[in-house]
Parts: C-alpha cells; sequence; structure tokens
C-alpha cells in the first residue's frame, strides 16, 4: 500500500497521534506533507490567537495557547534531555522530525496543500491512502479523489456529535459523562464523512479538556494501525447505521466559556504538561 501522511508540526499531540503508523508502516509511507501554518497559510500564530479571543475571550485563548505551548516546550525538552526511547513507544517528537528518524521524505509545504503543485506531486506518487494528521486546512474534492482508498481523518468527538471546532470542549460544556474519537473518511462537508470507527473514553473525575485530548491521540494511534491493516487486506469497514445528524460548533461563544468556568471544569492542568514531559503512552 502506498500512503500519504498529511500533518501539522504546530497543532498539539499530532505526533502522539502519528508516531504508532510512522514506525510501522514507514516502508509503505511515500512522503509527509507538513501544512504551512497552524490553521491555513493566511492565518499566523498570533492572528489565530487574536481570532480566538475575538469570539471565545481572552481567557479561552489563553487555555489554547497554553496547550500549543505546553506541547512545543514538552517536545523540545524531551529532545535536548534525549529523553526520547521507541520502547513502550515513549516517543513525542513533531512529525517533521518523526518522518527523518523513519527515512520518510518529508515536504514541508508553502502555501495551500490545493495549490497546483502540491496537486500534481501527490498526485505523481500514485497514493492508495492519504491520512490526515490534525491537518487543519480544508481539502478540496481534486485532492480528497487522488487515492484509491480514499482519504482518512481523526476527529476528536464521537461524530456525528460535536463536529467543528474544540469537540472536547463541548462535549464536557454539554456535560457528556462519555467522550471519545472517530476515525473516517473525508468527504467535502466537514467531519460528514463516513466514519470507520468510534471509540468511548470515559472522563475521569475534574479531567481536564487537554488531558482527555492526550489520552484520545494515544488510543487514536494505535486505532489507526487497525484500521490501516484492515485497508491492507482489502476490509473497508464503515459503521452503519447512523442515522442521528450530529450537531456543529465553531469557536466557543463568549457566554459558553464562562459557564464553563462557573461550573468549575478545567481545560488544562499542570499534570497535562507533566503528562507530555515524561510521555509514556501505557500509563495515560
Amino acid at each position: 500500500m502506498n500512503i500519504i501522511i498529511l500533518a501539522n508540526d504546530d497543532i498539539p499531540y499530532s505526533g502522539i497521534l502519528a508516531y504508532p503508523t510512522l514506525k510501522k508502516f514507514a516502508n509503505e509511507i511515500s512522503g509527509i506533507f507538513i501544512q504551512d501554518r497552524i490553521l491555513n497559510p493566511n492565518t499566523t500564530t498570533l492572528g489565530l490567537f487574536n481570532k480566538v479571543k475575538k469570539k471565545s475571550g481572552l481567557q479561552f485563548a489563553i487555555f489554547y495557547a497554553r496547550e500549543i505551548i505546553n506541547y512545543k516546550i514538552a517536545v523540545s525538552i524531551r529532545r535536548i534531555f534525549h529523553m526520547n526511547r521507541h520502547v513502550d513507544d515513549c516517543y513525542l517528537e513533531t512529525n517533521s522530525n518523526l518522518g527523518e528518524m523513519f527515512g520518510i521524505p518529508v515536504f514541508k509545504i508553502k502555501g495551500s496543500i490545493n495549490d497546483e503543485i502540491w496537486l500534481k506531486k501527490i498526485n505523481d506518487m500514485k497514493p492508495d491512502l492519504i491520512i490526515c494528521v490534525r491537518y487543519a486546512e480544508i481539502l478540496k474534492n481534486s485532492l480528497l479523489t487522488m487515492p484509491n482508498i480514499g482519504v482518512i481523518n481523526f476527529h476528536p468527538a464521537l461524530l456525528p456529535k460535536y463536529k467543528g471546532m474544540a469537540p472536547i470542549f463541548q462535549a464536557l460544556l454539554h456535560n457528556e459523562n462519555e467522550v471519545g474519537f472517530s476515525l473516517h473518511y473525508i468527504d467535502e462537508e466537514i467531519d460528514t464523512g463516513e466514519i470507520i470507527k468510534r471509540h468511548r473514553i470515559k472522563t475521569e473525575k475534574n479531567e481536564s479538556v487537554s488531558h482527555i485530548a492526550i489520552r484520545a491521540h494515544v488510543a487514536a494511534g494505535y486505532e489507526l494501525l487497525s484500521v490501516i491493516h484492515d485497508l491492507k487486506i482489502g476490509n473497508k469497514r464503515v459503521e452503519d447505521g447512523i442515522n442521528d445528524n450530529g450537531n456543529y460548533f465553531s469557536w466557543p461563544e463568549k457566554k459558553d466559556v464562562k459557564k464553563f468556568i462557573r461550573s468549575q471544569k478545567k481545560y488544562i492542568e499542570f499534570r497535562d504538561f507533566l503528562s507530555l514531559l515524561f510521555y509514556n503512552p501505557k500509563k495515560i
């Protein structure tokens, strides 16, 4: 199978999600394409912070920024002090560095993945499967139709519920006792493609959004191995009988952030940083 990875080095926990696949299927991955900037090529990190602050308020923007900074600092410290090890998959790195480490060609995109130069390059590679690892840009149909099997995405919610932005935050805001993630095919809408697999996660008491997100990325990284194995033997499984249209959320409203804080729910804690700094997927 010929696999291409679309990844983002700036979005938290993306390396956690990618690591098992890069480790196991390195010889079948033709390239990793790294997104230009965090959301799209026209959005700087500061621009995104201001956008989130305007819509969701300063407190939520700080929550989101802390999550990004925690991840980047933990990755850097573990690299500097040689804390990473392949035993038990205790490895926390950027997708770019993981690709180089496993001998996979890495292409750092300038502009949009939908630009003709990148579409041609991917098409020339003749992929069977494209996997999005926290790739934030919306993909056009010309890219979605290239691989024989399709384009797979990870979404940290039990689709079709909580499509869109900040799904774990929204799930906790709506007092869900059970959250999770979905692996699904991408179509031309947002988070609406056929669902391959949903995995439920029981939340701990007072567990933060950030900690749930880390656990979801760990579990999804290993679940993705099973999905790829099934596809390699011709089993293109999807979940049937889902009649719920679900719901969609953009960035939270300020009133929802205030409600979240008043209810003493937590977005991020210091222990989340420690979980990354001393990263061990078996202990999260």
